[in-house]
């Protein structure tokens, strides 16, 4: 069967390759943390969730994959691989490595949203809004049939979204991770991008499914 694939398709594969971005960010500084034991832990992580090679093009990749069906399991791999690195290490660990994959997610959407900046053109101070535009570009959140993020409230100084289901915690959970843990990382890569395209948004999580709210509600403030 012969892949016809749309913008759509590749935009798709653009953030999965944001979420294997901000993975390879987060095994580097376990690997300058803890040296030849990360390694180890590593190689024990690829047996069973197998690295990918991000040079490899998309319909290669997809091969003769209903087009679908293969990006969503292009997602899963990726989310439960970077989940279940991240599940290995805490569990060695603990919150030393817990806080070090916090910190290093932010600072992997840091540069994310700078990058951003470049890649979409945009000049002067980046409003709220438009920095949850800009977010939708990077962040993967699911399949565009997929109820994702819902904006609720939605102006230049103040844009709030939410989310009913939590379209990443099956593939966390399969993982072995710690649902709030995963969480807690995405949502401060969320920050760290807010800060990257504007250095006075201010991103809170003001409600979490993985908390035990029935619902996942998070805003960009201009401060």
């Amino acid at each position: 069967m012969s892949l016809v694939l749309g913008p759509v398709h590749y935009w798709m594969h653009n953030k999965i390759k944001a979420t294997e971005a901000r993975e390879a960010c987060i095994v580097d500084a376990l690997k300058e943390k803890y040296g030849h034991e990360a390694d180890e832990i590593l190689n024990t992580v690829y047996e069973k969730h197998p690295l990918s090679n991000q040079d490899t093009p998309l319909e290669e990749l997809l091969e003769n994959a209903p087009i679908h069906q293969g990006i969503q399991n292009l997602i899963i791999q990726a989310e439960t691989r970077e989940a279940a690195i991240i599940a290995a290490f805490c569990e060695k660990y603990g919150d030393e490595a817990k806080e070090l994959v916090i910190q290093t997610a932010h600072d992997n959407g840091v540069e994310c949203g700078k990058r951003a900046l470049e890649e979409k053109e945009v000049s002067g101070d980046c409003t709220a809004s438009k920095a949850f535009e800009l977010m939708q570009h990077y962040l993967c959140d699911g399949m565009p049939c997929d109820r994702g993020a819902q904006i609720q409230d939605e102006s230049d100084s103040r844009t709030t979204w939410d989310h009913t289901d939590c379209v990443h915690e099956p593939y966390w959970k399969d993982a072995g991770a710690s649902f709030e843990t995963m969480c807690d990382m995405v949502n401060s890569w969320i920050s760290g991008f807010g800060e990257g395209v504007n250095a006075k948004i201010k991103h809170t999580r003001e409600k979490a499914i993985a908390t035990g709210d029935s619902e996942c509600l998070n805003a960009f403030e201009i401060s």
